[in-house]
């Protein structure tokens, strides 16, 4: 992937800076809660990818809620995949919540 997106990984690290500022997203509206409980959380945040000229990258992430110690759990494009593994995440968010 990163060599068809030669942008990824500066894109990424453009991209945590903003979550670690707003992990839950409260600066945009290209932010979705997917899964929440008490503090923890599992978020999908639209991501510019230079390569693409666009926001067409989704990051899925897992966020504590009381330390900023991101987990990303899938990175895609839009343009090949429509929506995020939903058995993944549900399989990830309860190994999270210890079930």
């Amino acid at each position: 992937m990163q060599k068809k997106y030669r942008t990824l990984p500066a894109d990424l690290k453009i991209l945590e800076k903003v979550i670690l500022k707003f992990p839950l997203g409260n600066d945009s509206r290209h932010c979705t809660e997917l899964k929440q409980e008490g503090c923890k959380y599992i978020c999908k945040r639209r991501m510019m990818c230079r390569a693409v000229k666009g926001s067409e990258f989704r990051v899925i992430y897992y966020y504590d809620g009381t330390q900023i110690e991101l987990e990303y759990l899938e990175i895609y494009y839009k343009g090949n995949k429509e929506r995020e593994d939903q058995k993944r995440v549900g399989k990830i968010w309860n190994a999270k919540l210890g079930g």
